[in-house]
């Protein structure tokens, strides 16, 4: 592609990124923590406890989300014998800063860095340690699943994308050329260095990011145990209504098949 634009450039994160603040937080038990980053920024997020489990599960949310919105769902995710962790971007939530796609990925480093604060904050040591994408947060977690292999256990996608530039296209962005951002590298690529235990899920009539993204993913993904679940029906953002059991046992098998090893027995 030519005269496409970096994926880092200002007009391309207005199209992806809809950062808002926190606003009203429920009364919760979840825990509050704070990363910083190498350049000073901020990145904060909301650590739900299970206290009968030693599994994190660290939790990249959508681009029209935050994290305090998963207050009132995070017993769901705790409920399939984690502890949840789920994050925010930059101007997300409590987060300082701009959000942009290659900032996205290196505060995922940062926050799986501070995995010892958060076992702090725990009062325990974390064992296996899970990351969970969704939408956008696909990015996030797949690159960590790439490049952090042996720090963790499990992958788990929800409704993730395979090609960035053609996901700014159908939100009407411009045209990108990810030779235009040095170092680069997209989701589907990333799949392919991904050998850890991995679930995908995505709605069949997803609009948004079409299930053909997370077919794909699953093809790309060289790892020995992996699951593709297709919810019919379900869009981009009625899966948990439509596929409310489905969704929540298939996390839950996952989490009970991972051992410290990262292998099934």
């Amino acid at each position: 592609m030519t005269g496409g634009t970096d994926i880092d450039d200002p007009a391309v994160s207005r199209f992806v990124f809809h950062p808002r603040p926190e606003g009203f937080a429920e009364s919760t038990s979840a825990l509050e923590t704070t990363t910083r980053t190498t350049d000073g920024a901020a990145v904060c997020g909301w650590l739900h406890p299970n206290e009968t489990s030693d599994t994190l599960m660290l939790f990249f949310h959508g681009n029209g989300e935050i994290a305090s919105d998963y207050a009132a769902l995070a017993h769901l995710y705790t409920g399939c014998g984690v502890w949840f962790w789920v994050v925010d971007y930059r101007g997300y939530g409590k987060s300082s800063g701009s959000p942009s796609f290659s900032r996205m990925l290196t505060d995922a480093e940062a926050l799986l860095d501070d995995v010892p604060a958060a076992e702090a904050a725990a009062g325990r040591r974390f064992s296996k340690i899970i990351v969970m994408g969704r939408s956008l947060g696909s990015a996030s977690a797949i690159h960590l699943a790439a490049t952090r292999l042996d720090r963790l256990h499990g992958l788990v996608l929800d409704s993730p994308f395979a090609d960035g530039p053609a996901l700014i296209r159908r939100l009407g962005g411009p045209e990108v050329d990810l030779h235009l951002t040095p170092g680069f590298i997209g989701n589907l690529e990333r799949m392919k260095a991904c050998r850890l235990p991995a679930l995908i899920i995505h709605g069949t009539a997803d609009w948004i990011i079409p299930v053909s993204d997370a077919e794909a993913l699953y093809r790309a993904c060289p790892g020995a145990q992996k699951r593709f679940v297709k919810i019919p029906g379900a869009g981009h953002n009625d899966l948990l209504m439509l596929g409310f059991e489905t969704y929540f046992s298939e996390i839950r098998s996952l989490v009970e098949s991972i051992h410290p090893a990262g292998r099934t027995p």
